[in-house]
């Protein structure tokens, strides 16, 4: 799955290598670690809007809730969207055939299962790129307040060799689409029977992926720090590799 997000990167390095311009008014600051389940708002590339980064809140409310209550009941439910039910779930169908987006990030962390603990591990391209992880957002009215949100939910897909062996429980891995595959993913005219050649595992030779503090695990820290993206070494990893 994916949950936690890095974008350590300057809004004039996205601006330049997404080809895309941030608003005036949006005030966007890098941060070393984001969970999902703090519905943060992140910049996020539309197919409606593929060279303007939208300020997008992580969990899709679906365009046909009616109420805040279930606002907020389902948008911890639909922080990621599977590959290969997109199209079938309520959630998501309409987002999937319609509204598709990009992530942009520096990396993300995935948590390894070895016996009783969990080893936190930091993922990112092997070359420093930024990442464009395949998404897909929904613009939702509350009735209540007349308030528009635009909030996004992270498609994933089986993991790659790699992160079958960090995220060894689940074995899931967010759609990571490389340049070419990123434009596609935006370009209005693109076809839902083209999906399956775009969002696939992208192949572990990419990544780099290496273990950092535990820290980065307890909630109760201050997660956004440099610290957590320092290597950071585990008796029980030894044998892993």
């Amino acid at each position: 799955m994916c949950f936690t997000l890095s974008i350590q990167v300057e809004k004039h390095r996205l601006e330049k290598v997404l080809n895309a311009k941030f608003s005036v008014d949006y005030r966007f600051e890098p941060f070393y670690f984001v969970s999902a389940f703090d519905f943060p708002t992140v910049p996020v590339l539309s197919s409606q809007k593929p060279d303007i980064f939208t300020p997008m809140t992580w969990g899709l409310i679906p365009h046909w809730i009616k109420s805040s209550y279930e606002a907020q009941s389902i948008k911890s439910k639909t922080l990621n969207a599977r590959f290969e039910s997109i199209l079938e779930k309520p959630s998501f169908k309409h987002s999937a055939k319609n509204n598709r987006c990009i992530i942009p990030a520096t990396g993300f962390f995935e948590w390894q299962h070895i016996g009783s603990k969990k080893i936190p591990w930091f993922i990112a391209p092997q070359k420093g790129e930024i990442m464009q992880l395949a998404g897909i957002y929904s613009t939702w009215t509350n009735h209540e307040t007349g308030e528009i949100t635009d909030t996004f939910s992270i498609i994933t897909v089986p993991a790659n060799p790699l992160l079958e062996k960090i995220h060894n429980t689940k074995k899931r891995m967010p759609a990571i689409l490389k340049p070419e595959l990123a434009k596609a993913w935006l370009d209005s005219n693109l076809k839902t029977n083209n999906y399956s050649e775009i969002l696939k595992p992208v192949e572990q030779e990419y990544l780099n992926a290496y273990t950092v503090s535990p820290i980065v695990s307890n909630p109760k820290n201050n997660r956004n720090t440099p610290d957590v993206l320092k290597p950071y070494s585990y008796p029980e990893q030894q044998s892993l590799f």
